[in-house]
């Protein structure tokens, strides 16, 4: 087995690397054309600079070899400069656990290691460099750089490393039927996704539709003014344009990061899979595990509206909000299982705010109902359904890239540099798009197969939870 990162995480570098390098030798080009001042060719270096550096970086990681092979033998490792073999006599374990990458939310993220004999030498650079329970080891990789089918891969890793596989991811462990994992993220108590079944469905929808106006607003009242408004002050001067562009640019991301991503984290908070494991607190959000202390004395029970964009949701939060106690759309309280499984942890916190916690908890306890609030039926067609609305992203993001590159057109016939790059830009938003609109059309694709599989199926089973 060789793994290889994916032929799009290289194309798309390279693209915008020739695309950086075209625009400067495009700026190069037209000052030697029309003769240009020393104030010209000041801009032009400067620009010129940035998008040879911007093209160097995206070109190296382009061109970084990435080849992991395995076989009887044993590892093959090819990862830029590094290049060794190890065979299976010399390596002790190969270990698959979470590493944690530092951020607000202390993401984890499973990694591949291979721990070596303590006598054999591996002369790892330093980015590869890890310890694993405090023996050296060689990090290879995290396992969503290549693409693959972790399944699959697990169990050819498996039938490869026999005994010295171990598998400390309870997600990527349950892929291969074991029980006995050493994070066990279910040894106090699982917490189901919430809201489930088919009423989870009709909720990604309900906040699906809130977050396309946002992106409607942030179209028009944010990218349209901005590209006018660079075209206008092109017109008087073109650096003054480029200075408004690269403004322009920096509202725009930071208004699709402010509005448009509001309902984002409700979104993964109803996909979330949520565990106790001891006093900690455990998500597993997709490919990214989370991890929260419940007993740092941080725990806060946030009714709705305490904090935007989560309707009519309670919220347990460390302050920021981990899990949905409630129903962003219907107030619907989780069941009162699962809110005394979290108030029974806390509890015994030594601190005062997360015992604090634990009391309102027990008071929304009593305000629960029991039962399941899925729905038999529908959820397949609305697993559809919110694969439709998904895809129609496309013509969305499609009236962004059309507008920059329309822009682009308009500058172009008034300046002498500026029109070039900004259609250069469109040109790189359109590859990144085109990336995009193939995975959602292949995604809404597998969602209408699941449905008319699900919709041929008379055994009268449950419905499946949306993913």
């Amino acid at each position: 087995m060789i793994l290889r990162r994916s032929v799009g995480s290289r194309v798309l570098p390279a693209v915008v690397a020739a695309s950086m390098t075209g625009f400067a030798g495009f700026l190069v080009s037209r000052q030697f054309q029309a003769d240009g001042s020393v104030s010209g060719w000041l801009l032009v270096g400067a620009m010129s600079l940035f998008a040879l550096l911007m093209a160097a970086s995206m070109l190296w990681y382009a061109l970084q070899r990435f080849q992991v092979g395995v076989d009887r033998d044993g590892w093959t490792v090819r990862i830029g400069s590094y290049r060794h073999d190890l065979r299976w006599a010399e390596i002790l374990a190969v270990v698959i656990e979470n590493r944690v990458i530092e951020g607000r939310d202390h993401r984890m993220v499973p990694a591949l290691y291979l721990v070596p004999e303590s006598s054999v030498s591996v002369g790892v650079p330093n980015d590869l460099r890890a310890t694993v329970d405090g023996r050296p080891a060689v990090r290879l990789f995290d396992l969503d750089e290549p693409r693959i089918e972790e399944e699959q891969f697990l169990r050819e890793i498996a039938s490869l490393a026999g005994d010295r596989l171990e598998v400390r991811v309870h997600r990527l462990s349950r892929l291969l039927g074991g029980e006995d994992v050493p994070e066990q993220l279910n040894g106090g108590e699982a917490l189901p996704a919430f809201p489930p079944g088919a009423e989870g469905v009709r909720t990604q929808r309900w906040l699906n539709r809130r977050r396309f106006l946002l992106f409607v607003g942030w179209y028009l009242l944010v990218v349209v003014p901005t590209l006018l408004l660079t075209g206008f002050a092109a017109r008087l001067h073109e650096l003054f344009g480029a200075a408004v562009a690269v403004l322009g640019l920096l509202v725009v991301v930071a208004a699709y990061a402010q509005f448009v991503s509001l309902f984002s984290h409700a979104t993964d908070l109803v996909d979330a899979e949520v565990a106790i494991s001891g006093t900690g607190l455990v998500r597993v959000i997709g490919d990214r595990t989370f991890r929260d202390d419940m007993h740092a004395g941080k725990a806060v029970v946030l009714p709705p509206g305490a904090k935007r964009n989560y309707g009519k949701a309670w919220l347990l939060g460390f302050p920021h909000a981990v899990v949905l106690l409630g129903d962003p759309r219907t107030g619907r309280l989780r069941s009162p299982h699962d809110l005394r499984a979290l108030s029974t942890v806390m509890r015994d916190s030594p601190h005062d705010a997360d015992r604090a916690a634990a009391r309102d908890l027990d008071s929304l306890t009593v305000q629960s109902q029991v039962g399941d609030p899925s729905e038999p039926g529908g959820a397949e067609n609305a697993h559809l359904w919110i694969s439709m609305t998904k895809a129609g992203r496309i013509l969305a993001w499609a009236v962004v890239v059309g507008s920059v590159l329309l822009a682009g057109g308009w500058m172009l016939e008034t300046t002498r540099y500026l029109g070039g790059a900004v259609i250069l830009i469109s040109v790189a938003l359109a590859t990144v798009w085109a990336a995009y609109a193939l995975y959602r059309i292949v995604s809404l694709f597998s969602a209408a197969w699941q449905a008319a599989r699900k919709g041929g199926d008379h055994s009268g089973g449950e419905n499946p939870r949306h993913r």
